[in-house]
């Protein structure tokens, strides 16, 4: 009978035992961000060159993002990878690094841009922890790379990027 009831008290209170909120995988977040850029001064061939320079310094290896070029059109299609910490509720280990993949896609015009960024679903092995989306708590991490992303590349398309600096000698 104690075995029975104890049992029974045992599942009772593993019912009570979930998974804060935070922890959970996103599920309705924004997963595609689109920006902007108004530079009335530089042609879609500018623009397009600026953009693909940047691109080239901030990733490294520009053929590990970029999977199609088209000047003609102005546009830049590639696919990256982004950096996030899982957090981890522990004592000395309070977060491992994990990865996701994005899709870049970069369009340029005459005096003005856009940039979309879309979070693929999916872990970037052996990158990262094995999470296909980062959750809720750790989200915010990729916000902020893709707004640095979108910051770098505005600075480009404005003539203020690191080679540009190194043209004004």
């Amino acid at each position: 009978m104690k075995k029975l009831l104890l049992v029974i008290g045992a599942w009772m209170l593993s019912g009570c035992v979930t998974m804060p909120p935070g922890q959970m995988q996103i599920t309705t977040e924004q997963r595609e961000f689109i920006y902007e850029y108004a530079v009335p001064s530089k042609s879609q061939i500018d623009l397009f060159k600026a953009a693909r320079s940047h691109f080239a310094l901030a990733y490294g290896n520009s053929k590990e993002v970029s999977r199609l070029e088209d000047e003609a059109q102005g546009t830049i299609i590639g696919k990256a990878i982004v950096p996030w910490n899982l957090s981890v509720d522990g004592l000395i280990i309070t977060s491992m690094p994990c990865a996701s993949y994005y899709n870049i896609i970069f369009i340029a015009k005459d005096g003005r841009a856009r940039m979309q960024l879309s979070l693929l679903e999916g872990a970037a092995l052996p990158l990262s922890c094995g999470w296909p989306l980062p959750p809720k708590r750790d989200y915010p991490q990729i916000v902020t790379h893709f707004k640095n992303t979108s910051d770098g590349l505005a600075s480009a398309l404005d003539s203020k990027s690191a080679i540009d600096k190194l043209k004004n000698f």
